[in-house]
């Protein structure tokens, strides 16, 4: 059998077979070679290789020569792998560079033109990695391997612009001004690559660079060619000129490769036990490092998945089960890692990886190790590509588990030679971090030679002991160091490593001062860090004022205690999960850990009373990016007051509800609401709890559960029907109208939304009469009555500017984008889209931003203009994609399908369409908001369908789209 032919013509010409160079002779037969290459598989005419092999200038028998140069062939690649046919030659069953090469830029192509921006961007990555160097280098040699030269060569230029696009549709626009730059030194007459330059330097804020570049263009065209830049080109400067919403910057993608964290210390001689993890992560579905506390388990799976990710498309995806309070959290902190939310999250979590190259890392499992091993088995059974790699003090007991024992450091012996162990290197290191100018002179060798040994080798024991080094000398730490393990009596041999960190950790808790103690024990209560804010607010219980606070947590960070991050520009302060369990065991034994805990949960609520008013007014996305820190601690707070019974703290939780709306955590939010509402059991006033049926009735429309959600609006309305007076049940009844509405009751819930709105405006509460405003509208629009849709959305608009929450001045302006389109009035549409857009994108609502770019998109068909309506139409759903928004984007599939239906590619459309449907059929998050595109535009699977029937390719689509679910 033969073996494999590669041939690379990418670059300097190469041949394999089996993998291991092969020499095939000289030029010409080189040239024969890559002939048959280039059209591998199908038969090249004798006459043809002759005229491109020799041209005029050819050997006295030029057939006899041919034939020759193939029987060589053949003794070098295999007898099999030249085929002879009485019309010419054919190379068999070969691997050719240049055509993988066009493969992908064909699948990136069409990637691209379906929408699909990620899988255009790396399928012409991998294209370009092909190429070595010029294409056909040393074969050059006559007319036809020139031309074909630099045919390939336009080819790799096509590839670069289509890199160059992909990059622009998922917003990395600052990133490939450098690359385009270069690409235009080298091709200055490439039009396109012109145009990229200058969207890439106008999406960056360089609008100046960007009509410089056009004016460069305009010149070397005029000059070098006496020709004036094309249209498309001159329209793109008209827009950068008018600053045109339609070429705004796009959202960067939130579907990144992973999630790992930068590592904040150097990895110190581990190289045999990270090989060895290393070989089963890529040899095992599931792998877990075990081991002590503070033996390194973490930094080791760190390192392990920082050095294999790049091997996998999707990256590695970290999971700090750490900030688990406690089974409850574990999954909602797996769906909120790999960015996804809705009902049921493990089953969406499976499904977000279903198709995923990645490795999924649940460090931390210790407490929660019972739905650590419940995901993990999920995630296993259900994601074939997915590796799971895990950390834990003991194993998980899933099925396909292997088991990693990490140990300690080595340390060294007894004698002088073990300055270069592992042990001491650690110490040294962190101890010149603490101590800069710390070196290990011979005098200090044996000193931390001994430390290393009293501490077992155990990293995190060595650190906290290095980090003192700033302040004692080495002497002073191994008496303290030898003193603790005194008091510990004598410990199991098993147990040497745990005695040898609870040592260090005992110390560094006792040599604080009370205040820093007590701070500490603050900082302990909380579930994935605490902020300046907060930390000021629970230490005022004990008398600790701003300045105090903020000293003390310098001193305990540069104590190493504490770590400090600073997502967001702000610092947050957490804590080793070693240190927080003993840092709790001393607030139990003293018993005051209910009483933190307690102050916790208070401080948590206190911030949900500030954060109901604030997320109603001008303010509101400040409060979103600061409670989304707080995720973890509000529902942390949860927790104890249902675990403690108090209802109190429970009641004022819930004023969360309206973040949870806003942070486009529609199923958390109602899981949280349903909690919130059984623990505050009768704390609620009547109002407060109207309010929150009205948010778990909308929240459950969202969701499209629209049997709960009216059964939730009526009960609340029966139950409440004796306090008519209070304003908030108007809340109640506009929410449970638009249930009703989107259940095919519109009469009914036009009446519920009507009488709703009548009984707030009666009041001042202008967010509440906005919100009911804006659900009138949209059940008007549902029955078509444009007037009242007119008459809501301004009303709306009106209550929003008094109070400045601009998240309902958005959803108001596509309303009456929707009304001008009903009225015929093109223009007035137009501006309503293009105002839409442009407030969209400033206040982050993706989602309508490219709803509204599908409405322009729209306009510009209607208008004849079948190439601007393209451009929009790809912008619509590169912005719902880089937000994930797949409402929107499915919406902007239809629509791209019925462009370029319109435009003769039949293929792409019907390609489109069935993708929708396919997504239709899929399980899916539901977005807040989701609701008004309902109203506002057909179903996009019922409209594909419908396109694909259009098509003549799709009738059983029609009923399996419109059939009832």
């Amino acid at each position: 059998m033969n073996k494999l032919v590669e041939v690379r013509l990418l670059g300097p010409f190469e041949v394999l077979t089996g993998g291991e160079p092969a020499n095939v002779g000289g030029g010409k037969r080189r040239g024969l070679l890559a002939l048959l290459a280039l059209r591998c598989g199908r038969v090249v005419g004798v006459d043809s290789l002759i005229d491109a092999l020799w041209a005029d200038d050819l050997p006295a028998a030029p057939r006899n020569a041919v034939q020759h140069h193939v029987a060589r062939l053949r003794a070098a690649l295999g007898s099999e792998a030249i085929a002879a046919t009485p019309d010419g030659y054919a190379l068999t069953h070969a691997a050719v560079d240049v055509l993988r090469f066009e493969d992908l830029l064909r699948e990136a192509r069409d990637a691209l033109r379906a929408g699909d921006a990620v899988a255009g961007a790396e399928s012409v990555a991998r294209g370009l990695e092909l190429w070595r160097g010029p294409a056909l280098h040393g074969l050059t040699d006559t007319a036809w391997f020139s031309a074909e030269a630099r045919r390939l060569e336009s080819l790799r230029v096509d590839a670069l612009e289509e890199q160059f696009e992909a990059a622009l549709a998922l917003g990395e626009h600052r990133d490939v001004v450098p690359a385009l730059g270069t690409a235009l030194e080298e091709n200055p007459f490439r039009e396109r690559l012109w145009g990229q330059l200058m969207l890439a330097l106008y999406r960056s804020g360089r609008q100046p660079d960007a009509l410089e570049a056009f004016r460069e263009a305009r010149r070397l065209f005029s000059e070098e060619l006496a020709l004036e830049p094309g249209p498309e080109l001159r329209r793109l400067q008209d827009a950068i000129l008018a600053h045109d919403p339609a070429i705004a910057p796009l959202p960067a993608p939130r579907r990144r490769r992973g999630t790992l964290p930068a590592p904040s210390t150097s990895f110190v001689d581990r190289e045999e036990a990270l090989a060895q993890v290393l070989a089963l992560v890529r040899e095992h579905r599931l792998v877990t490092l075990t081991g002590p506390p503070g033996v390194g388990k973490s930094r080791l799976a760190l390192e392990a998945a920082r050095s294999v990710e790049h091997g996998f498309a999707d990256g590695a995806w970290f999971v700090d089960l750490a900030r688990a309070g406690g089974e409850d959290d574990v999954v909602r902190l797996v769906a909120h890692a790999v960015d996804v939310r809705g009902a049921d999250p493990l089953a969406r979590v499976v499904g977000r990886l279903r198709d995923a190259n990645a490795i999924l890392w649940l460090d931390g499992c210790d407490r929660v190790v019972g739905e650590a091993a419940r995901v993990a088995s999920a995630v296993v059974a259900g994601c074939p590509n997915v590796r799971v790699l895990t950390t834990s003090r003991e194993v998980l007991h899933v099925p396909g588990e292997v088991r990693v024992m990490v140990e300690p450091l080595r340390v060294p012996g007894p004698g002088p030679d073990g300055v270069d162990s592992p042990a001491v290197q650690l110490f040294a290191e962190r101890a010149r971090a603490a101590r800069p100018g710390f070196e290990l002179t011979a005098e200090a060798a044996p000193l931390v030679a001994k430390i290393s040994r009293k501490l077992d080798g155990l990293p995190l024991a060595i650190e906290l002991a290095a980090a003192r080094a700033h302040a004692l000398g080495l002497f002073e730490i191994l008496s303290i160091v030898e003193h603790r393990l005194e008091l510990l009596g004598d410990v199991p041999a098993s147990d040497a490593n745990r005695a040898s960190l609870q040592a260090l950790v005992e110390w560094c808790y006792d040599v604080l001062h009370e205040d820093e103690k007590s701070l500490l024990h603050k900082v302990a209560v909380h579930r994935g860090g605490a902020s300046m804010p907060s930390l000021v607010a629970a230490a005022a219980s004990d008398g600790l004022d701003e300045p105090t606070v903020t000293y003390l947590l310098g001193v305990l960070v540069d104590k190493s205690i504490l770590a400090v991050s600073f997502p967001a520009e702000g610092a947050r302060y957490d804590m080793l999960e070693t240190v927080r369990e003993y840092a709790l065991e001393q607030l139990a034994r003293s018993g005051r850990l209910a009483a933190a805990r307690r102050a916790h949960a208070e401080s948590i609520a206190a911030l949900a009373e500030a954060a109901r008013a604030e997320l109603r007014g001008a303010d509101w996305r400040a409060w979103v990016r600061r409670l989304e820190l707080e995720n973890d601690n509000v529902w942390a707070a949860l927790t104890y007051a249902r675990d403690a019974r108090e209802s109190g703290i429970a009641a004022r939780l819930a004023a969360f509800a309206w973040y949870f709306v806003l942070a486009e955590r529609v199923a958390e939010g109602r899981r949280f609401l349903e909690r919130a509402l059984a623990a505050a059991s009768g704390e609620l006033t009547v109002a407060e709890r109207l309010e929150l049926h009205a948010f778990r009735c909308y929240l459950a429309t969202e969701e499209l559960d629209l049997d709960t959600a009216i059964e939730i609006g009526e009960r609340a309305l029966a139950g409440e029907a004796t306090e008519a007076a209070v304003p908030e049940l108007g809340l109640v009844e506009a929410a449970l109208g638009l249930a009703v509405a989107e259940a095919g009751d519109v009469d009914r819930g036009a009446a519920l939304a009507g009488r709703g709105r009548a009984r707030l405006d009666a009041g001042e509460n202008h967010w509440a009469s906005a919100a009911a405003s804006l659900f009138c509208a949209q059940v008007a629009a549902a029955a078509g009555d444009v007037a009242t849709v007119a008459a809501m959305a301004a009303e709306a608009r009106r209550h929003a500017q008094a109070t400045g929450f601009d998240a309902f001045l958005v959803p108001a302006m596509l309303l009456e984008a929707w009304v001008a389109e009903r009225r015929h009035d093109s223009r007035a549409a137009t501006v309503a889209y293009r105002r839409t857009l442009d407030l969209a994108g400033r206040i982050g609502f993706a989602d309508h931003a490219a709803f509204a770019l599908s409405g322009l998109a729209s306009s510009a068909l209607a208008g004849g203009d079948v190439t601007q309506a393209e451009e929009l139409e790809r912008r619509a759903l590169a912005t719902a994609e880089a937000a994930r928004a797949s409402w929107a984007a499915a919406h902007a599939r239809v629509e791209l399908g019925r462009i370029l239906a319109a435009a003769g590619d039949a293929k792409t459309a019907a390609k489109l369409y069935r993708n929708v449907l396919a997504w239709s059929k899929a399980r899916r998050a539901h977005g807040p908001r989701e609701s008004l595109f309902v109203v506002l535009s057909q179903d996009p699977a019922a409209a594909a369908a419908v396109g694909l029937a259009g098509l003549g390719d799709g009738r059983a689509e029609i009923t399996a789209a419109t059939a009832p679910a």
